[in-house]
């Protein structure tokens, strides 16, 4: 059941990281469906992610982001305007290699606590050049259920509000709440069951965003 709009708001602030963070997150995840969880990276992981994802953008690495999957796919930028690129494994800088064990470590951290079968996980650095956005949506693809949380997580540091680039979460009757992408912060969400959006941004706007799954990638949708 969908909270009221003012436990949605107060839940949606954020709570600290720290090692024995994991229960409060998964009592947040399994009852109201987000978690806002600040600090999840330090400033100097931060600092190597974004020279990470610089050099990617240097190779010109990352491409327009497209929307549905397989057959469906399409680019359209009049529904988001994003450029990201796959973050695989076995080609991983080091510091994404740092990040991508730091997302094992919530999996398994979140997997006896959930009961959610959780397998494997997928992300890519996503760049919001000045001027773009991406409407309101849902994560699960049409006929694919295996995306069971989704996850951004923010490298950018003095961000101001002028800045724009939210993160918009919408409650069942359509109130919503927005979240500022601060460096360092970590969102989860269920991807089945939490419209959002990213709200026009006025700045380049840095994330590596990702899904948790309980399907490995190596097995078709």
């Amino acid at each position: 059941m969908w909270p009221t709009f003012a436990q949605f708001y107060n839940l949606l602030e954020s709570i600290s990281f720290n090692p024995k963070v994991w229960p409060r997150v998964a009592d947040l995840l399994g009852n109201q469906w987000f978690c806002c969880l600040d600090g999840f990276l330090n400033t100097t992981e931060v600092a190597d992610l974004r020279q990470a994802f610089k050099l990617q953008q240097e190779a010109d690495a990352l491409k327009k982001a497209g929307v549905g999957q397989d057959h469906q796919f399409t680019v359209d930028r009049s529904v988001r305007g994003d450029y990201i690129k796959w973050i695989e494994p076995k080609e991983a800088l080091p510091a994404a290699q740092l990040f991508l064990q730091r997302v094992q470590g919530v999996l398994e951290a979140l997997n006896p606590l959930l009961f959610l079968s959780l397998k494997d996980f997928e992300c890519h650095y996503a760049l919001y050049p000045p001027g773009s956005f991406y409407e309101k949506h849902i994560d699960q693809f049409q006929g694919s259920s295996h995306r069971l949380l989704s996850f951004a997580c923010y490298l950018n540091p003095q961000w101001k509000e002028a800045h724009g680039g939210c993160l918009r979460l919408y409650s069942a009757s359509g109130e919503s709440h927005e979240i500022a992408p601060l460096a360092g912060r970590l969102v989860i969400f269920r991807s089945d069951l939490v419209p959002h959006e990213v709200l026009t941004t006025a700045v380049n706007r840095y994330s590596i965003t990702g899904w948790l799954r309980d399907q490995p990638l190596n097995l078709p949708y």
